[in-house]
């Protein structure tokens, strides 16, 4: 909005000095018109004082044609309105719609034609001219409104090869399966405008957000949230189908174009150069790695595949497959291990079975089966605990020492103990409420005597004595609050102490009831398991090679030794043969205990 104002003196003019000042007040509210932004409006503002009336009419008469305005439209009520005595402090107004003619642009709503509008608005100092437009309604484009986890530290697509820069492991987002990603709204499109010269104003067409949708991830239209004008939902849900880690790609100007789901990730070597993973959290996924250097340590949710481990740590709630473990490795998993070759290691599996491909030398193993079943191995000196053992086809050197069910029988021993230690917790509960029981009737009987110095206070006794059969305990604190308000004496009190403490203990015997029908269930379970035991071994012992089975566990309880204390219920010894051929079958029952057949 721009206001002219050039003082000139309020004479008459000439004809031709009225041309020469409505040319210089045309140009001047053009260049004024020129600068205004909002092509939807134009607000201009002449002072009349300034400039008489008719050089204002002779200047708006040069100046609306460049704008699509036909005098006609508006000059007849323009001069009605600049005749008018307008009262100082008051204004008057016009106004009028603009035709739409053959030069001007047509602007279809609803295929209504809207003509623009023309509006002067007058004082006795100034005139105020707004022609309207249509105003255009910009194109929203569709875009990330929310993310549901934290995308701007994240360093972006996996490396060549589907491999992971385990430098910035720490920075990858993790998900878990079915939980929400990004929230997308839909595109908007705009509408044309008109502008106050009666040009359409266009509008650039709404674009959807362009992302790709990879592996484990999914769009769920959003049936939550208000519909827009058509009924349509405003955007949609990215959800994640699976878990692991979330890989985003971005384009050069490093907005987001694509999000998937990684459940495997490959690292060739985990070393000083990427550091452990999962020491702080422990990483979710299928792990792929081509070699796990001396110290370094791996916690995964997931599957392991590792080609070496070279004194590093693996453990994992699920599978391992090494190919190669070597001196000072440690492997644990809550499932089966398939390992090709081991030395010096330890590899145990507590749920699963380990099953050996090649050989191990020196190692310590432990598993609830451990299985060899290929055509030709070979196990050296090592320590092989488990429930189930198949071994055939191998060969036999130094000293191998196979438990047989030692940890059954540990953890059977453990649960008889904690059930007579139960028991007998229980029996000193039964003890003690029997005595206290006794002691609250004495302490009772002292209470009674005392009240019947207050007569107020025997009426309370009677439901105390009443509710002790059955022990109403809300009955017996009513009536205890009552005495004690009154007649608060040690026997009192004394009496109060001894119903809280023997409210509690039924509780207590119930939890120690509950505690051993638990003890019972796995001792069942772990008797099913003794019964389910069986070894089979069959292959060669080479010259000096000792086989040694031990059994159940030491039958001297205070022995302090663990397994070093136990003697073996079978040897078996290699002969001047450079191979001797051995074949042993054993089983374990409650009747019989262990049986070997040779």
């Amino acid at each position: 909005m721009n206001t002219t104002n050039q003082t000139f003196s309020k004479v008459t003019l000439s004809p031709q000095k009225v041309q020469e000042k409505a040319d210089i007040l045309e140009n001047n509210l053009f260049k004024s018109i020129s600068k205004q932004t909002d092509h939807a409006k134009m607000h201009i503002k002449i002072n009349r004082a300034n400039f008489p009336d008719p050089v204002i009419n002779k200047g708006l008469l040069q100046l609306m044609p460049k704008f699509n305005i036909k005098p006609r439209e508006y000059l007849h009520g323009l001069r009605d309105l600049m005749q008018k005595d307008i009262p100082e402090s008051k204004q008057e107004s016009f106004k009028t719609d603009l035709d739409l003619n053959d030069t001007e642009e047509i602007y279809f709503d609803d295929s209504n034609i809207v003509s623009r509008n023309f509006e002067a608005i007058a004082s006795k100092k100034e005139l105020e001219i707004i022609v309207r437009g249509i105003p255009a309604i910009k194109s929203i484009n569709g875009e990330i409104s929310k993310s549901f986890f934290d995308h701007k530290l994240s360093p972006g697509e996996l490396l060549k090869g589907g491999a992971i820069n385990f430098k910035e492991i720490n920075k990858y987002p993790i998900i878990n399966a079915d939980k929400k990603l990004f929230y997308i709204t839909h595109e908007k499109q705009g509408k044309q405008g008109v502008s106050f010269d009666g040009k359409i104003i266009p509008v650039e067409e709404a674009k959807p957000f362009a992302i790709h949708i990879g592996p484990g991830v999914e769009k769920r239209e959003d049936s939550t949230n208000d519909l827009d004008e058509a009924g349509k939902s405003k955007g949609y849900f990215l959800h994640s189908q699976s878990t692991g880690v979330i890989i985003l790609n971005r384009n050069e100007k490093g907005v987001i174009n694509g999000i998937g789901i990684s459940d495997k990730v490959e690292v060739k070597k985990l070393d000083y150069s990427t550091g452990n993973i999962g020491t702080q959290f422990t990483c979710p996924i299928h792990m792929k790695i081509g070699e796990i250097c001396n110290d370094f340590k791996i916690r995964v949710n997931g599957k392991v595949e590792v080609a070496v481990i070279d004194g590093g740590e693996i453990i994992t709630n699920n599978e391992a497959v090494i190919v190669n473990a070597q001196s000072g490795s440690a492997v644990m998993a809550l499932k089966d291990i398939i390992i090709d070759y081991a030395t010096h290691s330890k590899i145990i599996s507590e749920h699963g079975t380990i099953t050996i491909n090649k050989g191990l030398i020196d190692c310590e193993t432990s598993s609830k089966k451990v299985v060899f079943e290929r055509g030709k191995g070979l196990i050296t000196n090592n320590q092989i605990e488990t429930e189930n053992l198949s071994l055939s086809g191998l060969y036999f050197s130094g000293k191998n020492s196979i438990y047989f069910g030692n940890n059954l029988f540990v953890e059977k021993e453990e649960l008889l103990t904690s059930r007579e230690n139960l028991r007998a917790e229980k029996l000193k509960l039964s003890n003690t409420q029997e005595e206290l029981t006794q002691k609250l009737h004495a302490e009772l009987k002292r209470m009674a005597t005392q009240t019947l110095a207050g007569q107020d206070l025997i009426k309370h006794m009677k439901p105390i004595i009443i509710a002790t059969k059955t022990m109403d305990y809300e009955i017996i604190y009513k009536e205890m609050d009552a005495i004690q308000k009154r007649n608060n004496t040690k026997v009192v009190s004394n009496v109060r102490k001894l119903f809280e403490t023997l409210e509690k203990i039924p509780q207590s015997i119930r939890s120690c009831n509950d505690s051993e029908s638990t003890f019972n269930e796995k001792l069942n379970a772990v008797n099913q398991r003794m019964a389910s035991m069986e070894l089979t071994i069959e292959g060669f012992l080479r010259r000096a090679a000792t086989l040694e089975i031990f059994c159940g566990i030491s039958s001297d309880k205070n022995s302090k030794e663990g397994k070093k204390g136990l003697k073996p219920n079978l040897i078996l010894e290699s002969d001047d043969t450079e191979k001797k051929i051995i074949k042993v079958t054993g089983s374990y029952s409650s009747q019989n205990g262990f049986e070997f057949v040779q």
